[in-house]
């Protein structure tokens, strides 16, 4: 089962895309290994951009 904080509700769908494309493969892989960014890679080739954005503007996510 997969959970989400609250504020995931305001991002994007692009993001919430990414957000659950990561989670289900921690369901595989459990860190953050190279392993692991190859899974999410696979599914989503760009995700390195779908990553950035969040760093940068999920602390910002408010109401």
């Amino acid at each position: 089962m997969l959970h989400f904080h609250w504020k995931c509700m305001m991002v994007p769908v692009k993001i919430i895309d990414y957000l659950v494309v990561h989670e289900l493969c921690h369901m595989h892989i459990r860190d953050h290994s190279g392993d692991f960014w190859n899974e999410v890679e696979k599914v989503m080739p760009d995700y390195q951009e779908r990553k950035m954005w969040l760093r940068k503007q999920g602390a910002g996510l408010d109401l």
